[in-house]
């Protein structure tokens, strides 16, 4: 073969000009809750099976009727326990307008930044910025999905549910985020320090949850001793059942959502999620508070509510996660403070850290967070209590606002101070 038809063979199968993988399973059929089945004597039911398949679940998640926060609160936030509103989110609009095909969020947002990660690469290599169009072009067939927090130019076509409309819930709204894949995911077993109101708007998603009381059962890695999530560093698609037998002991709870189900997730609850065909989601996290304030509920009238009438800590403009209050004030900072410190009885410097690192990602030239926290709790000090946090003077918040706000470029469309 002459030279010419080498390179040109080479050229063609390079893979920027031609798709090298094939179309992944769009199938939505899986049996779930899994069958446990005898190995052989001597091995442990479920070895080397994804998790689920080592013993059958003790119940199914609870369902119940979308509530209103103060329902919302008594019945299922209050005692930490998960619920499944079916149907709940059915009359969103981005079910309809980006439910059928990509054809409708290509043409309105392909311009728009995201963020991807390749399926089971989460912590080697972190989620990747790319061009909404180009992951539309090739998800189905290579190993991403999306994960980010919602661009604020798409938060229009979601909707604030009714149980999160009014109350403590909504002042402590922390961030919304949506999820895309091809089907075929599985996340880790993991927990958030907030809870979580995550709701299907395409295709189908399997949830196994256990307590919090079992975290030891399956070798969780925390962030932080004190920021208040963590992922199990096992490999959840094969249980290696001989390292880890107390598994095979814990109970376990589960359901499949489908299309406009919500599942509401308790902070600190552990939970993997597996998906399957071509599914859409968002997620909407909230700050746990010792105390429930409902008196904005009085005389409510609970209707429709966009997602972008509503004020979250945090926001995605311009391809960059950035607070949604451009400019902090001293009671703005008080108000993220307090959210930091969700149930806990004081602010360790490691959380603020983590939320301070956040901020000022994108600048350059700025003090350690350690300096910052100094100017908030005095010198040489790990952790404020929660009656500190509620008692700094404006004096000291306005200086640390000034040096949060002084992060880098504004933003037009920032929503007014919490």
């Amino acid at each position: 073969m002459h030279l010419k038809s080498l390179v040109l063979l080479a050229l063609f199968f390079e893979p920027r000009f031609c798709q090298m993988n094939f179309m992944k399973d769009q199938s939505m059929d899986a049996v779930f809750p899994p069958p446990v089945r005898k190995i052989s004597t001597g091995i442990p039911d479920g070895h080397l099976r994804p998790l689920g398949h080592q013993r059958k679940p003790d119940t199914k998640v609870d369902e119940a009727e979308m509530p209103t926060p103060p329902e919302f609160y008594e019945k299922f936030v209050h005692g930490g326990n998960p619920v499944v509103f079916r149907k709940s989110a059915e009359d969103v609009p981005a079910i309809k307008l980006w439910g059928k095909d990509d054809k409708y969020l290509n043409k309105k947002y392909g311009d728009l930044d995201i963020l991807v990660t390749v399926k089971k690469e989460v912590q080697k290599t972190g989620p990747q910025k790319m061009k909404l169009s180009k992951f539309l072009k090739e998800y189905l067939y290579e190993n991403w999905y999306l994960s980010t927090t919602v661009p604020q130019e798409m938060t229009s076509e979601l909707q604030l549910p009714k149980c999160l409309q009014c109350s403590t819930f909504r002042r402590y709204l922390v961030e919304a985020e949506l999820w895309m894949s091809s089907g075929g995911t599985a996340s880790m077993l993991h927990y958030h320090g907030n809870h979580n109101l995550h709701c299907v708007l395409s295709g189908r998603k399997d949830f196994i949850l256990i307590h919090p009381d079992y975290k030891d059962a399956f070798d969780i890695q925390e962030k932080s001793p004190h920021i208040g999530s963590g992922h199990s560093v096992m490999d959840m698609d094969m249980v290696n059942m001989f390292k880890y037998p107390d598994i095979s002991k814990t109970p376990w709870s589960y359901s499949t959502l489908k299309t406009g189900d919500c599942i509401f997730v308790p902070a600190g609850y552990l939970h993997q999620v597996r998906s399957y065909g071509r599914s859409i989601s968002s997620t909407i996290l909230w700050a746990p508070t010792p105390r429930f304030d409902a008196r904005d509920c009085v005389n409510m009238k609970y209707g429709v509510v966009p997602m972008s009438d509503a004020t979250f800590v945090w926001s995605y403009i311009n391809g960059n996660k950035v607070l949604s209050n451009a400019k902090l004030s001293a009671d703005s900072l008080r108000h993220h403070l307090i959210s930091l410190l969700r149930m806990d009885a004081g602010l360790h410097v490691d959380r603020f850290q983590q939320f301070y690192d956040q901020v000022m990602s994108e600048s350059d030239d700025h003090p350690e967070a350690e300096e910052v926290f100094k100017m908030l709790a005095g010198d040489d000090r790990q952790l404020m209590t929660r009656e500190e946090v509620l008692n700094i003077n404006k004096g000291t918040l306005q200086a640390v606002a000034g040096t949060l706000s002084g992060r880098g470029e504004s933003h037009e469309h920032s929503h007014d101070e919490l």
